[in-house]
């Protein structure tokens, strides 16, 4: 008797729909990946941004508010003026809020945060929203055609601003795509994937004005991270390949 799980293909809306209820317990090892290499990119992307001059930043699909507590914190948030965070998923969203509501409320600085839906593949206006300076998408590219998610940016992003983007590797987008086992139904929900190269995205990227601010970062899963707890046994298929990369691009004036 087969032991693998009935696979139910729905649209990238629906999936984050049912995904949000237990996005931040599955044991997501890209999720796992993307907290400890995140902190160096930031710190690039950051650099120019200091209390003086903060940023504008528009976090473009912040799902559960993982990072955007992250930029209500230490050292980011005396460096940001305000955070936008958008999300294609409403439960995605109504998670987030909750989870930036006590990080808002503590004891320390934080910047003003507004939580908005946006669809980026049939963008709609933010209501009173301006371009901003610094842009911080993770784990979204894969959703989404680069001349989709790149216009999404372009209309978001003031001239000269940056760009800090992490994603699934192709790598493991040739083996894989993000979707989660409905623990309910038993079965493993998939949305639509897209296995970006990261040539690919530097080229097209580059063919409109954006640049990038030092190397691209690559990530595969290792032995060690099993046994530091970095990634669960989920982690164990995984080892010796690519599952993750990062980078920084700055727009051109």
């Amino acid at each position: 008797m087969s032991s693998m799980r009935p696979v139910q293909s729905v649209s990238t809306a629906e999936l984050y729909e049912r995904w949000a209820k237990v996005y931040d317990t599955d044991g997501n090892i890209l999720q796992a990946i993307d907290d400890v290499q995140l902190p160096a990119l930031l710190e690039s992307a950051f650099a120019p941004f200091q209390a003086t001059n903060p940023a504008a930043v528009l976090e473009l699909g912040c799902g559960t508010g993982r990072n955007t507590v992250k930029l209500l914190s230490p050292p980011y948030a005396s460096q940001i003026s305000k955070v936008t965070a958008v999300d294609l998923s409403a439960s995605m969203l109504a998670v987030a809020q909750s989870r930036c509501r006590d990080r808002s409320q503590g004891p320390s600085r934080t910047p003003a945060v507004e939580f908005s839906q946006y669809d980026a593949l049939h963008p709609t206006a933010l209501p009173g929203f301006q371009p901003v300076d610094l842009i911080l998408s993770t784990l979204v590219l894969e959703h989404l055609p680069l001349a989709t998610f790149f216009a999404a940016v372009k209309s978001l992003l003031k001239p000269g601003g940056t760009l800090v983007i992490t994603n699934m590797h192709s790598e493991m987008g040739a083996r894989s795509q993000a979707g989660f086992v409905d623990p309910e139904s038993g079965e493993k929900i998939r949305g639509l994937s897209f296995a970006h190269e990261i040539e690919q995205v530097l080229d097209f990227s580059k063919s409109l004005g954006f640049l990038p601010v030092g190397d691209v970062v690559e990530r595969g899963i290792e032995e060690k991270d099993l046994g530091d707890g970095v990634v669960g046994e989920r982690g164990r298929k995984w080892v010796g390949i690519s599952v993750w990369f990062g980078l920084v691009l700055r727009l051109e004036d």
